[in-house]
C-alpha cells in the first residue's frame, strides 16, 4: 500500500487556517486575562471598602489620617509614606524611628490590621514604578519587603466622620488613583487638602462664596487612568465597589464630572486637569464629602 504525502499547497492551506485562528483567539485570550486583573483589583477594592468600614466602627465613625504628621511642622499631605513601615531599614530616614512612628499613623498602615495583607493596595498586572528610588531587599535591618501601591485614599476625608457623607453610596473612598502603575513601597491620598504648615489644622470646609484653608489638589498620575479595559476601580463609602469607565469623551471635550475626577483626555487615556470647585478652592469636585450628586 502507497502512502501519499502531504503537497505543499495542503501545507500553506493548514498553516493559513491555523494563522487565521490565531489572529481570532489571541486578542480574545488577552481580553479574557484583562477582565481577570480587572476582577481581581475590584475584589481588592470591596475588601478595602470593608476594612475602612471597621476601622470607623472602632474609631467613634471617624476616618483615619490621610497624611503623615511631623511634629513642629504639620501635616505632610505632599508626601508620600513608606508601605509597609521599616521596610527601607535604619539606613535610611524612612526606616529610622522618628519618621516610622509618623508613618504609623498614616491611612495605609492603620488599615493594614484590618486588611491582613498589603497586597490589597496592588493593582493586578500593572507596572512597577520606583518612587523613593532606592534599593528594595537587601537594606541592613530591613523589616518587609516594600508593597505594591496603586489604591489612593480620598484625602477630602482626613479626620472626617463617616456619618457627615451626604451621598455614601457615590462618594468614592478609595480608588485606583495612581493611574496605571504599582509605587513601589509608597502610599498616598489622592486628592489631597493642602494642609497649612505650622498648623495642626486640617479638614476640608464646605466651600461658600470664599475659599478657606486647607484648599484642596491633586497629584499626577503615572501613564494613563486607563487601567483597565478603558478605567479604573472605585470603593465607595457604603463599601461597595464598581469599574468605571474614564475618558469617554477625549479632549477638547470635557467628560463627565460626575463620574469622572479628570477631564480633557487624551487618546491613552492620560487626563490634562481634573475637575475643581466652582470657587476655585481646589477641592476635587467628584471627592467633596457634603457632595450630594445632584448638580
Amino acid at each position: 500500500m502507497v502512502r501519499r504525502a502531504f503537497t505543499l499547497i495542503e501545507l500553506l492551506v493548514v498553516i493559513a487556517i491555523i494563522a487565521i485562528l490565531a489572529a481570532i483567539l489571541f486578542p480574545v485570550f488577552a481580553q479574557a486575562k484583562e477582565a481577570a486583573k480587572k476582577t481581581t483589583a475590584l475584589s481588592n477594592c470591596k475588601q478595602m471598602g470593608t476594612a475602612f468600614a471597621i476601622y470607623t466602627t472602632d474609631s467613634d465613625d471617624v476616618y483615619p489620617n490621610a497624611y503623615r504628621y511631623t511634629p513642629g511642622t504639620g501635616w505632610r499631605w505632599n508626601y508620600n509614606v513608606s508601605t509597609p513601615l521599616g521596610w527601607m531599614g535604619p539606613s535610611f530616614a524612612q526606616g529610622q524611628p522618628a519618621r516610622m512612628a509618623e508613618d504609623a499613623n498614616h491611612w495605609s498602615n492603620t488599615i493594614a490590621p484590618y486588611t491582613k495583607s498589603y497586597g490589597l493596595l496592588a493593582g493586578p498586572g500593572l507596572p512597577n514604578v520606583d518612587v523613593y528610588g532606592y534599593p528594595t531587599s537587601g537594606n541592613a535591618g530591613q523589616l518587609a519587603p516594600p508593597a505594591l501601591s496603586n489604591l489612593t485614599f480620598n484625602g477630602l476625608l482626613h479626620h472626617w466622620s463617616a456619618t457627615a457623607i451626604a451621598a455614601p453610596s457615590q462618594l468614592p473612598l478609595i480608588w485606583e488613583g495612581r493611574g496605571k502603575g504599582n509605587a513601589i513601597g509608597a502610599s498616598l491620598s489622592n486628592p489631597a487638602l493642602q494642609c497649612a504648615v505650622g498648623t495642626d489644622q486640617c479638614i476640608y470646609v464646605p466651600a461658600t462664596s470664599t475659599c478657606s484653608t486647607p484648599l484642596g489638589a491633586a497629584f499626577v498620575i503615572y501613564n494613563s487612568m486607563w487601567e483597565y479595559s478603558k478605567g479604573a476601580n472605585f470603593t465607595f463609602c457604603d463599601t461597595s465597589a464598581k469599574f468605571r469607565k474614564l475618558g469617554a469623551t477625549l479632549a477638547p471635550s470635557d467628560t463627565d464630572y460626575r463620574t469622572d475626577p479628570y477631564t480633557k483626555y487624551n487618546s491613552v487615556g492620560y487626563p490634562a486637569q481634573y475637575f475643581g470647585d466652582n470657587y476655585y478652592c481646589g477641592y476635587a469636585w467628584l471627592f467633596r464629602p457634603d457632595y450630594d450628586f445632584s448638580l
